[in-house]
């Protein structure tokens, strides 16, 4: 049966040491553990183990230290020495060098490249135990010189497997920035995705609001909006002091032209009613639908003999409208806020008093309040 390879793994953090022995466990090796330098070398002496795995940054003695040690002792310089360590400097590769590692890897390390590296070092090393003795030389680099006492096959191996871990990281950045692009898309296109349903739903928010305010049968808006708008124009009115006048319309004698046409004809009426009296009004009055033939004109900044000519206006559009069932006309009222105390149901109440003033004076024309009281007198 063949013999197990016996490594040695030296790290001062029980988890990274635990993942590491599992590791190679794992995958058929034998595996003992030291937490520094300094009991790593005596269990070297005891063991003698096929392979040390040394982290660098460890307390007592450090990995640099342990190989040194190792490559110093006549009995264990055989033993190749792998570094693993989150250091990643040039200083760091030659101080490797000056110590005589063997190899070098990285931290965070790919466990697939890791058990590669091994199964090289274990495969090769066999060979090359005794190889030539060590030599002397100066390396210079950014203006430093460092002596360096290795063979050339140790020299060889760490500068081979120091740019072999230069290319694996590569590769890892270059996955890691492909990830990070992909990623960045799939974010993007959620952005647009959740940008689009915002305006989706703003969309959506604006219709069930026009829903809410808009009569559904006529499209002008409806009670409750004139409602919001005549309290608004109330309080800029005592505000301000600019004139504010009411219009409520009626289509005349409309319960008769429905009982003879029928109500589908009776809301073709109502729909172009409205669509004339928001063809000829302003644009900054306010049509509103107010209930069953009823319509009301909001004119702010309007005073009274201006309200009587904008009425005018929209009553001669309406008679003389293309009616082809037969004539349609309206009558009108008219109020407008005289000083701060007055009130919104008052001003309509007065526009309400005037309009049923005009159907008494035969409809199809305009009469504003102030004749409310010459017509009691």
């Amino acid at each position: 049966m063949e013999e197990k390879s016996l490594i040695l793994v030296v790290e001062d953090s029980r988890t990274q040491a635990a993942i590491l022995r599992s590791l190679l466990q794992r995958n058929g090796y034998d595996v003992v553990v030291a937490s520094d330098g300094m009991q790593a070398l005596e269990m070297a002496r005891e063991t003698r183990p096929t392979l040390v795995i040394a982290d660098i940054l460890m307390p007592n003695m450090d990995g640099y230290g342990l190989c040194h040690a190792l490559k110093t002792d006549a009995v264990l310089a055989s033993i190749p020495v792998l570094l693993l360590t989150s250091l990643w400097d040039v200083s760091d590769i030659v101080q490797g060098l000056q110590v005589g590692a063997d190899y070098y890897l990285t931290k965070p390390y790919d466990a697939e490249y890791l058990l590669r590296t091994v199964e090289e070092i274990l495969l090769r090393e066999p060979k090359m135990a005794v190889e030539g003795a060590s030599e002397e030389i100066e390396l210079e680099f950014e203006g430093r010189k460092y002596p360096i006492t290795a063979n050339r096959r140790q020299m060889l191996n760490l500068l081979l497997s120091t740019y072999g871990n230069a290319v694996l990281q590569n590769r890892i950045l270059q996955q890691t920035q492909h990830e990070l692009r992909t990623l960045n898309a799939k974010l993007v296109a959620q952005r647009q995705q959740i940008e689009a349903q915002q305006r989706e739903l703003q969309e959506a928010n604006a219709r069930l609001h026009a829903m809410a305010n808009r009569d559904s049968l006529t499209g002008v808006c409806n009670h409750r909006a004139l409602q919001e708008r005549l309290k608004s124009e109330m309080e800029r009115f005592r505000r301000t002091g600019a004139p504010l006048s009411i219009v409520i319309a009626d289509v005349d004698s409309f319960k008769s032209f429905n009982d003879t046409f029928g109500h589908q004809a009776g809301d073709e009426v109502l729909q172009s009613v409205a669509h004339i009296m928001e063809q000829e009004a302003r644009a900054c009055d306010f049509v509103a639908r107010y209930g069953g033939e009823e319509f009301v004109v909001l004119m702010p900044d309007t005073s009274q003999d201006d309200a009587l000519t904008a009425t005018e206006r929209i009553r001669l559009s309406i008679e003389k409208h293309p009616w082809t069932k037969r004539a349609v006309t309206a009558s009108f009222g008219i109020a407008t806020a005289r000083n701060s105390h007055d009130k919104s149901s008052d001003l309509l109440a007065l526009a309400d008093k005037a309009l049923y003033l005009s159907k008494s004076k035969g409809r199809n024309c305009v009469t504003h309040s102030t004749e409310l009281s010459r017509a009691n007198s």
